[in-house]
C-alpha cells in the first residue's frame, strides 16, 4: 500500500465519493453514513490544512493563493456539512444540501488533483512525500479521536470575506444571505 501523501489524499477522495454515492442510494442508512462522512471529511480537511498545505506553501511560495483557495473551499463544504447534520435525513432539504455538498467537494477534489497535488509532487522528493504522508495520517488520526465539529464562520468573518469580494449591500445581509452571496460571487470568478 502506498504511503506517500498524494496517494493517501487521493484514496480519501475516492472514499468520500463512495460515501456520497451511498448517502444518495441508501437513505435508510443516512444517519450512520452522515456521521462517517463528517468524521472523515473534517479529519481529512484539518490534516490537509495543517500538514500538506503548509508544506506546499513553504516549498512553493507561488502556490500560497491556491493553498488559501483550497482552505476556503474546505470551510464552505464544512458549512454545508453543518447544515446537513442538522437536517432531517428523510426531508427534501437533506437531498438539496447533499447535492450542494457533493458539488462543492467534487469541485474541490478536481482542483486539488489537477493543480495542488501535481505541484506538491514537483516540489518535494519521494522521501519527503512519504514523510508528509506519515504526518498527514497522524494528524487525521488525532482528529478522529474526537467528535467532528464542522467549522461555522461567524457573521463577522463572513462580512470580512464579503468585503474582500466587494459584495454590495453586505452590511445589511443576514448570515445566510452572506453565505449565499459569497458562494455566488465565487462561482462568478
Amino acid at each position: 500500500m502506498a504511503t506517500d501523501v498524494i496517494s493517501l489524499i487521493t484514496a480519501d477522495h475516492r472514499d468520500v465519493e463512495s460515501l456520497f454515492e451511498r448517502l444518495q442510494k441508501m437513505p435508510e442508512n443516512r444517519p450512520a453514513l452522515l456521521a462517517e462522512l463528517a468524521a472523515k471529511f473534517i479529519a481529512h480537511a484539518r490534516a490537509e490544512e495543517d500538514k500538506v498545505y503548509s508544506a506546499l506553501a513553504k516549498a512553493r511560495p507561488e502556490d500560497r493563493q491556491e493553498v488559501h483557495h483550497g482552505e476556503e473551499e474546505h470551510h464552505e463544504a464544512e458549512e454545508i456539512l453543518s447544515a446537513l447534520l442538522q437536517a432531517d435525513p428523510d426531508g427534501p432539504e437533506f437531498d438539496t444540501l447533499l447535492q450542494e455538498m457533493v458539488e462543492a467537494v467534487s469541485h474541490h477534489v478536481r482542483e486539488e488533483e489537477t493543480e495542488i497535488l501535481p505541484d506538491l509532487a514537483k516540489a518535494l522528493p519521494p522521501e519527503k512525500l512519504a514523510e508528509l504522508g506519515r504526518a498527514f495520517s497522524r494528524r487525521k488520526a488525532e482528529e478522529l479521536q474526537t467528535p467532528p465539529k464542522p467549522l461555522v464562520r461567524t457573521k463577522e468573518q463572513l462580512l470580512e470575506k464579503a468585503e474582500e469580494l466587494d459584495i454590495p449591500g453586505r452590511t445589511q445581509m443576514t448570515k445566510e444571505e452572506l453565505l449565499k452571496a459569497i458562494k455566488e460571487k465565487k462561482q462568478q470568478q
